[in-house]
């Protein structure tokens, strides 16, 4: 027999729902705050003020986020050794300020925010990784405690806030990405910071806090353009879904958002401006191959594999719950929001680390959604995961002597006995933290990948040296202090500039034969200097064997416990005539 319910007693029945859950989750909570060891009061929780908690929350997040990030062998990749940490460096040694420039040229191909403050932190703290990280760790920080304020507002408690701040934290994606000197980060933060900002308009309608929003905006618009939209775009496309907000409130308030439009704009737009006049034929290379590399409109499956990634161990602990409660109203807006953010990447090539801003709605709704979540397998397939990728690296360094793997066994053995049986909500929230700090501090480092002979470092302090192709040595750059020219192919011209300066040339091997072909071409020969071996990063942090290495090569260097089948040969030379 079916029992059809009348629409006032299904409300009803929700209701009664939410409360229990509501309930619920207070109890978990007490049960992760208030162990009988620390006595700690729910009622001072409770009384926190927002502006405390989400302080509170900032610091947690450099705490955690921060160590580590002045390790020259930790993890990297070639858009941050490469373009990031570079670009800057340039722009202060060449005292460049309103179009940043990159080995000569305009640096055109993203907007300028991020390298303004990048030169303001080599400028105040000395050029160093540690003054060019932090400059991600403080936007990561940023959205971790906007993300928590968010949830803070969303949910009307303040605990959630805590939950929410602990979940971001650890996730994969965010101890990678915030670690680094990138993009995806920073533009992530403006624009959960820009919603938070319009939250709190529409509930006050002040307007301080909509031309905050205005100006949050406008700063993700010039760190990386229109992405900066996703966030705060959907979160606000999933409050009229949810009928949190009204076209009718928005029309009711035209003149005042339009007014804001229009600041959006004077802030945001005339640096491209500029630049158009500026380098009109390269900002239209730029643009066509900008749309030709995204490739929008062909599907991208492997995004939903990217987003386990980064969520991970997370992400299965997720999509159980957004199943759960996909159709409860409390949870429909978050599950909007988080589909708003993830789905059109699904229509463009993309990288994994793009999601960043997924995670925020992610976090949201698992802070209100964990208390009603009994099933144990996503815990624990995610902490298998999460165990099996660290146990590699770990492994990979006990293995061939590198040191380091210590570190992950204690935070290994708390994750599993956090994760694997029901445990206090304060050690499922932690143990994923610890774990990733002690990889990507203890563990990764220890690999060597992107070492660099100190006597080779005090060549690039003392002279300027020119990269060719590769580009190697990687981290060169950073740890001299200078920028470093590199080159992808060697003109004529170019050769005999770097022949009058007797300026050191560095090849990675693999780029030998394209090298030699250029200084034949001149007329002139390449003296060799010196070489040295390492793991190299090529793109990805975690492809560092030698190009070319093949599973003969890896089962070598496992037989012999060396890894010298594996590592790169960097080689640098000195042009001269014949």
């Amino acid at each position: 027999m079916t029992v059809t319910l009348s629409a006032p007693l299904h409300a009803r029945l929700e209701y009664v729902h939410s409360v229990v859950a509501d309930q619920a989750w207070d109890d978990g909570l007490r049960l992760c705050l208030v162990p009988s060891q620390f006595h700690v009061k729910m009622k001072t929780m409770r009384e926190m003020s927002t502006g405390r908690q989400a302080t509170l929350i900032f610091l947690l997040a450099v705490a955690v986020l921060f160590p580590g990030i002045w390790e020259a062998t930790g993890l990297t990749g070639k858009d941050e050794f490469f373009l990031g940490l570079r670009t800057p460096m340039e722009m202060l040694a060449h005292d460049h300020w309103l179009v940043p420039f990159l080995d000569g040229v305009p640096r055109i191909r993203k907007p300028p925010l991020l390298y303004w403050l990048g030169r303001v932190s080599y400028e105040t703290f000395g050029v160093s990784l540690t003054s060019a990280r932090l400059v991600g760790i403080l936007f990561a920080a940023t959205l971790v405690a906007t993300t928590a304020a968010i949830a803070r507002r969303l949910s009307g408690k303040p605990g959630t806030a805590w939950v929410a701040a602990a979940i971001l934290l650890g996730c994969m994606g965010m101890a990678t990405e915030s670690r680094r000197f990138m993009l995806d980060v920073p533009v992530a933060a403006l624009s959960t910071a820009a919603f938070w900002a319009f939250l709190v308009w529409l509930d006050g309608k002040r307007v301080l806090w909509l031309t905050l929003a205005t100006l949050l905006l406008a700063a993700g618009f010039l760190t990386k353009g229109p992405i900066v939209a996703m966030v705060f775009g959907g979160g606000v496309l999933a409050l009229l879904f949810g009928r949190k907000l009204t076209l009718a409130e928005l029309r009711a308030n035209a003149l005042l958002l339009i007014g804001h439009g229009l600041l959006w704009a004077a802030l945001a737009l005339p640096w491209f401006w500029v630049v158009r006049q500026l380098y009109p034929e390269a900002v239209s290379l730029v643009l066509a191959d900008e749309l030709e590399s995204r490739q929008f409109f062909k599907l991208s499956p492997d995004i939903f594999l990217g987003l386990i990634t980064i969520a991970l161990p997370w992400g299965f602990v997720f999509l159980v719950a957004a199943w759960q409660q996909r159709s409860s109203a409390r949870f429909r807006l978050l599950l909007v929001w988080f589909l708003l953010t993830f789905l059109p990447f699904l229509l463009v090539k993309t990288f994994d680390r793009y999601l960043i801003g997924s995670l925020v709605p992610m976090a949201i709704l698992l802070s209100m959604a964990l208390p009603e979540l009994s099933a144990r397998w996503p815990f624990r397939l995610g902490a298998s995961l999460a165990l099996l990728f660290g146990s590699v690296l770990a492994g990979f360094a006990f293995w061939f002597g590198l040191g380091g793997w210590y570190w992950l066994v204690v935070p290994a053995l708390y994750l599993g006995w956090a994760w694997w049986r029901r445990s206090s909500l304060l050690h499922t929230l932690a143990a994923p933290a610890v774990f990733w700090m002690a990889l990507l501090w203890g563990v990764f480092p220890a690999l060597g990948v992107n070492a660099v002979p100190e006597s080779v470092v005090e060549l690039g302090r003392r002279q300027a040296v020119a990269m060719y192709d590769g580009p190697q040595p990687a981290m060169l750059p950073i740890l001299s202090g200078q920028p470093h020219r590199h080159y992808g192919r060697l003109e004529p011209a170019a050769l005999g500039e770097l022949m009058a300066q007797q300026m050191p040339v560095f090849v990675e091997e693999k780029d030998l034969a394209n090298f030699r072909q250029d200084v034949a071409a001149a007329g002139l020969s390449a003296a060799e200097l010196g070489s040295y071996l390492t793991l190299a990063s090529h793109g990805s942090g975690l492809r560092f064997a030698r190009i070319g290495a093949k599973s003969a090569d890896w089962q070598e260097a496992f037989r012999q416990r060396s890894l010298a089948p594996l590592l790169t040969r960097v080689h640098w030379f000195e042009i001269r005539t014949p």
